[in-house]
C-alpha cells in the first residue's frame, strides 16, 4: 500500500534525526557543550516533520480510515497512538523549555526519553498498527489516504519541510562526523 510506504519512509526520517540527538546527546554526556544550533533546528524537526506532517497524516487520515473500517480493538488502540504522540509532543515541549531556561540536562534527560519512547512507537505502528492496516483497507482507501496525504503537504508547506529537514539532517551528519576523533 503506497499511503502505508509513505509513512514508513517518514519513520526513517524521524530515526535519522534522532540518531542525530542520540549521537549529540552523547556527546553532551561526555561533557561537550549543548550545540545550540542543532538543539533548534531539533525542535523544529520534530514539530514540523514529525507533528505537523508526519502525525497530521496519521491522525487525520489514516486513524481515522482505520476506525471506520473495524480495526480491531479500535477506539482503544487509535486513542493509545494518539496519546503516545501526545506524550511525544510534551518532551518536545520539555526540550523547547529547558533549551530557553538553558537548562541542557533537563533538554538531555527530555531528548533521551523522547527518542527512546519515539523508537518504540515507531515500531509498535510499523510492526502492528501498519500490518492491520494493510489488511483492513483497500485499495481505494490506500489512493484515498494518499490524496488526503497530498492536501496534509499542501497545506502545510510538507514539500517544503521535507526538503528542508533531509538537507539539515545531512549537514548535521558532516558536521558531526567532522567533530569524531580518527579512529571512531
Amino acid at each position: 500500500m503506497h499511503a502505508l510506504e509513505i509513512l514508513r519512509n517518514e519513520h526513517a526520517i524521524l530515526l535519522e534525526g534522532l540518531d542525530l540527538l542520540d549521537h549529540h546527546l552523547a556527546a553532551v554526556a561526555g561533557g561537550q557543550g549543548l550545540d545550540r544550533a542543532f538543539a533548534r533546528w531539533m525542535l523544529e524537526f520534530l514539530r514540523e516533520f514529525g507533528d505537523d506532517t508526519h502525525h497530521a497524516k496519521e491522525e487525520g487520515v489514516l486513524f481515522v480510515m482505520l476506525a471506520d473500517r473495524g480495526l480491531p480493538g479500535g477506539a482503544r488502540a487509535l486513542a493509545a497512538a494518539e496519546a503516545e504522540h501526545g506524550f511525544l509532543r510534551d518532551r518536545g515541549h520539555d526540550m523547547e523549555q529547558a533549551l530557553a531556561a538553558g537548562e541542557v540536562e533537563r533538554f538531555a534527560t527530555a531528548g533521551r526519553l523522547l527518542s527512546e519512547r519515539m523508537r518504540r512507537h515507531v515500531d509498535l505502528e510499523n510492526e502492528t498498527l501498519f500490518a492491520q492496516a494493510q489488511r483492513l483497507l483497500t485499495p481505494a482507501d490506500d489512493a484515498a489516504a494518499v490524496q488526503a496525504f497530498g492536501r496534509v503537504v499542501r497545506e502545510r508547506a510538507g514539500v517544503r519541510v521535507r526538503e528542508h529537514h533531509l538537507a539539515a539532517i545531512e549537514r548535521w551528519r558532516r558536521v558531526f562526523d567532522a567533530a569524531l576523533p580518527a579512529g571512531d
